[in-house]
């Protein structure tokens, strides 16, 4: 490595805002409005290079998701979220 450079790691594959829209069932804009601090996101926060979102972490969109999932009995009985 030549001097005064500097390493970086790549980043990890990550979903985009169309990408998440579509695995949680919602719209490309409510989407945004999650990422953009407009309204609650159930996910973290995006990653974002330069003050502009790239994306989310699957991993993270994974783990939230395990974490909120609840029996279709839950569901039905109101106690799904709680």
């Amino acid at each position: 490595m030549a001097s005064g450079s500097t390493a970086t790691t790549p980043l990890p594959p990550l979903m985009s805002i169309s990408e998440l829209a579509e695995h949680c069932h919602r719209s490309y804009s409510t989407v945004s409005k999650w990422s953009s601090g407009h309204m609650k996101s159930p996910y973290p926060e995006p990653v974002r290079q330069f003050g502009r979102i790239v994306g989310w972490r699957r991993e993270d969109i994974e783990e939230t998701d395990k974490r909120n999932r609840c029996s279709r009995l839950e569901y039905l009985n109101g106690e799904a979220g709680k």
